[in-house]
């Protein structure tokens, strides 16, 4: 059977955002389908991890749509949360469909693929500087809306729609400083 040419984008897309979308576009210019494979799909509402895997890949399907892109030509999977070693390398590729490369920016995991004998190609970051989720996630936090111009349109209304900012706003603040104050101490 021939399979199409395909392409496995792995990452965690805490959000997914113009970045992303760059690396995508140039993806889809040389393969006729990506595979977006969403890492640490069982942690969500963490600071680092706040969306859960389900609103991710909405995000991912909102901004393909917006860009112009045939949704048949993307496929979504879901990766739940592993230790980083060779197994896992393998279970990542088994949790997608059939690829001929896999497109990621992990360091670490990069490697590992490569020494279980994958296909691994390291994306250029398309102005990491500010196209990277733990800025968008800390402007977001902070309630400031720089945040919106670094996703696409159709996300920025989707993460509205589910208050992630006041999400991040919690996850961020200290949880405990109601319980341990200075009047309600033990000392």
């Amino acid at each position: 059977m021939k399979f199409p040419r395909r392409a496995i984008f792995f990452g965690r897309f805490q959000p997914f955002h113009k970045g992303h979308l760059y690396v995508a576009e140039n993806i889809l210019k040389e393969y006729e389908e990506i595979v977006f494979l969403v890492g640490m799909s069982t942690e969500s509402h963490t600071e680092r991890n706040p969306f859960t895997a389900g609103e991710r890949i909405e995000m991912i399907r909102l901004a393909m749509k917006e860009a112009g892109f045939d949704l048949s030509r993307v496929i979504t999977s879901a990766l739940p949360t592993l230790e980083i070693h060779i197994a896992s390398a393998h279970h990542a590729i088994y949790a997608s469909p059939h690829s001929e490369a896999i497109f990621i920016g992990n360091p670490i995991v990069s490697q590992i693929l490569r020494e279980a004998g994958f296909n691994v190609i390291v994306p250029k970051p398309y102005k990491r500087e500010i196209y990277n989720g733990t800025l968008i996630r800390s402007y977001m936090a902070e309630q400031n809306d720089k945040w919106r111009e670094l996703v696409p349109k159709s996300v920025a209304e989707f993460l509205d729609s589910i208050k992630a900012t006041e999400r991040l706003k919690n996850i961020t603040s200290p949880s405990e400083r109601h319980i341990l104050s200075e009047e309600n101490s033990l000392d």
